[in-house]
């Protein structure tokens, strides 16, 4: 019977201790967590170290929503970039299907985010068929993966 009981206490030791253990490793690492920000013409949500500034939108020759076209067009913009709020460069980003890759890396360099974790880079609002786009509402949406 002694034996027995020490079996059964045996087993629910072990048994406890498989449950906790990978409780206890699923806790959170502290410290920066990634999320999707904006980068506007006025600020970039990154508020420390290095920002992104949409500067000016050179120009917007994306095919409409809408509209069939040929080619699906092209995007340019002008952004600078700063370094504790000091300025340090400018770069034009083009945006089309051809530049996707390019502008993650562009992204994922300066901003020192790893480029597994770059989902998009996008330029918004996408045009649509005879709807003006108002230059001041154009930002470069950066979504990062959880």
């Amino acid at each position: 019977m002694v034996t027995t009981w020490n079996i059964k206490n045996t087993l629910y030791l072990l048994l406890l201790i498989f449950v906790i253990l990978p409780v206890q490793g699923q806790k959170h690492k502290k410290g920066k967590r990634l999320t999707d920000f904006t980068i506007t013409q006025s600020r970039s949500e990154k508020a420390k170290g290095t920002q992104i500034v949409l500067k000016q939108v050179i120009s917007d020759a994306r095919c409409p929503e809408g509209v069939d076209c040929i080619w699906p067009g092209e995007a340019q913009v002008l952004v600078s970039i700063y370094q504790n709020k000091k300025w340090m460069d400018e770069e034009i980003l083009s945006f089309s299907p051809k530049k996707v890759e390019d502008n993650k890396k562009w992204v994922s360099n300066t901003l020192a985010i790893p480029l597994k974790k770059i989902k998009s880079v996008r330029l918004l609002p996408y045009p649509k068929d005879s709807i003006k786009i108002d230059p001041k509402s154009y930002v470069i949406k950066v979504e990062i993966a959880k």
